[in-house]
């Protein structure tokens, strides 16, 4: 009763000289997406969570079956909170699940606050008639689309659970840091060199031991 939930999102166009191949596996790769961030002090892998009668938690859902669902501890400096209320940094769990088209970051933090990021690569569709949109490709799109040029965007669409007393922090922080990651993003594809044209696939990855 003391919760609130809200969802913001927002896209940024991706300059037409950076390769999607490139942007894709970039986002199948946690330590450097949570990085992107300047707050983040730093993250490790951690074994999976398990309920109280030994099971690992999120097993019976189709991602962690596969071994594609992965879990980490990251420590930050949560600077959505003002110092007077809160200070030191904060550690939380996020679990990473890879996506064909991107990635989705789920954030357990103290205090109640959740946090599901989902970061997209989309492709503006632009219809005979009416307003272009932004569309999701899926695998076998991919396979046939052209990898560069205009059109492509990077989205972020973040839906996020908190105390109502942090609750205008946490919107105003969700607003600004989305503008920030995309634009971090952005410079780390142009700081990379083009790798090959291979697509990239989501393997499975076993959870390192603390």
């Amino acid at each position: 009763m003391f919760d609130t939930t809200f969802s913001h999102a927002s896209a940024t166009a991706l300059p037409p000289n950076l390769n999607i191949d490139q942007a894709l596996k970039t986002l199948h790769d946690f330590e450097t997406v949570i990085r992107l961030s300047p707050d983040c002090r730093g993250c490790r892998p951690v074994p999976p969570p398990q309920t109280k009668n030994g099971k690992i938690n999120g097993a019976g859902n189709g991602a962690a079956a596969q071994g594609q669902l992965q879990y980490y501890e990251v420590e930050d400096d949560l600077p959505f909170i003002p110092k007077k209320l809160w200070s030191g940094g904060v550690k939380y769990t996020a679990d990473f699940l890879p996506t064909e088209d991107g990635c989705d970051i789920t954030i357990h933090a103290p205090g109640g606050f959740t946090s599901t990021n989902h970061w997209r690569i989309l492709r503006e569709h632009i219809p005979e008639d009416g307003a272009p949109t932004l569309k999701r490709l899926k695998s076998k799109d991919l396979a046939h689309a052209d990898m560069t040029g205009d059109g492509w965007y990077v989205e972020i669409v973040s839906d996020a659970k908190c105390s109502k007393t942090f609750a205008g922090f946490v919107k105003g922080f969700l607003k600004n840091s989305h503008a920030q990651l995309q634009r971090a993003f952005i410079e780390r594809l142009k700081a990379r060199p083009v790798m090959g044209s291979k697509r990239p696939t989501l393997g499975r990855r076993r959870s390192s031991e603390l």
